[in-house]
């Protein structure tokens, strides 16, 4: 092991730099990551998770939906003037986005990050795990 130190350490992270150095890597006992989450699947219900992430992806949705129903070539104009931005190398690009779409995609974007969340802590069937 190296107990070498970067050139790029300020003087106040000398110090914690060897001691972490100093500490030999170990390998995680066998079982660790299942029994790890074994308790994160039954410490609590994921019920609520998903209730949380269906009332912040609905309206969202319905809300795009919307938009695009109603306003589908502004939609569209919009999406188009953003692609010919990003391609071309012109400093004078323009483009307008409603800032109730971003919302509606942020939070579109928070409900499927907790949904992600709920989904991985449901043990699976197939699970070896007891």
């Amino acid at each position: 092991m190296s107990l070498r130190e970067p050139f790029d350490l300020e003087p106040a992270e000398r110090r914690t730099h060897r001691l972490l150095a100093a500490v030999p890597p170990q390998a995680l006992p066998l079982g660790f990551r299942d029994a790890i989450m074994r308790t994160v699947a039954s410490e609590r219900g994921v019920g609520w998770e998903w209730i949380v992430a269906a009332v912040l992806a609905l309206p969202s949705v319905a809300f795009l939906a919307f938009q695009v129903a109603t306003r589908g070539s502004e939609f569209a104009a919009a999406l188009n003037n953003v692609v010919v931005a990003a391609t071309n190398d012109t400093p004078q690009a323009f483009f307008f986005v409603d800032g109730l779409t971003v919302l509606a995609f942020a939070l579109l974007g928070l409900a499927s990050l907790i949904a992600a969340h709920a989904s991985t802590a449901i043990p699976s069937r197939g699970s070896t795990t007891r």
